[in-house]
């Protein structure tokens, strides 16, 4: 009976001991989360972009017409700065998933973050590797849902599909025979053609067709070269 109170106290102190310890190690072995990140420069006014994120410049010298590799960055809520030299050219605050790529879009209306679209990010070496994007313009007076009719080779190859332009987003990759295509945008249901661009594309390629509305309410597409 004598040694029960000793038992008794020595045995809290152990427990007690321990939650300190559980506590600690779930403090220090907590990883930090991050979060997968692309940028799009399609903004021909602007020079070679650095892009810094949580006072930390994480993509460098992106040039004009250029798809960013992907960078891992501090996931949640961050504020976004992106300059050309000494220029900022364009700031946002966005929250960055730690689960889907996060895809930015830099275009004349400033940056965006694109709408996530599941996509493996898997290149065909074998194929022409192409992208739909879409950057929201400040105008949103009619049409803004489109037609996009795409011509590609193997041979006589035509496939349309829809866009809402009011949505920004980086789209999943397609497939097809390397060579040459265009594509074009009409108002849907309509035959009224509102802006095209062809270009050519190699087997192993990754280019991106880029949709930008202006501020007076006309479309123009580009192309960008993904890394």
């Amino acid at each position: 009976m004598k040694f029960r109170p000793y038992f008794y106290a020595t045995s809290l102190s152990l427990v007690a001991t321990a939650a300190v310890l559980a506590a600690c190690s779930d403090s220090t072995t907590s990883p930090a989360m991050t979060a997968d990140l692309k940028l799009v420069h399609a903004d021909a006014g602007a020079g070679p972009v650095d892009l810094e994120i949580g006072g930390t410049t994480v993509i460098q010298d992106l040039a004009y017409g250029h798809v960013s590799a992907v960078a891992r960055v501090p996931g949640g809520a961050q504020r976004i700065v992106l300059r050309s030299g000494a220029t900022v050219v364009a700031t946002l605050d966005a929250t960055m998933s730690e689960t889907v790529l996060n895809s930015l879009l830099l275009g004349t209306s400033g940056v965006q973050l694109a709408s996530v679209v599941p996509d493996t990010g898997s290149v065909a070496t074998d194929r022409a590797n192409i992208r739909m994007v879409n950057v929201v313009g400040s105008s949103t007076a009619d049409p803004n849902v489109l037609s996009v009719k795409v011509s590609a080779p193997a041979p006589d190859t035509v496939m349309t599909f829809g866009v809402d332009t009011r949505i920004a987003r980086y789209g999943t990759l397609m497939y097809f025979d390397a060579g040459e295509f265009t594509f074009r945008f009409y108002p849907e249901g309509s035959t009224t053609l509102l802006t095209e661009v062809t270009f050519s594309v190699t087997a192993g390629q990754t280019k991106a067709v880029v949709l930008e509305r202006t501020a007076d309410g006309t479309y123009g597409a580009s192309v960008v070269v993904e890394e």
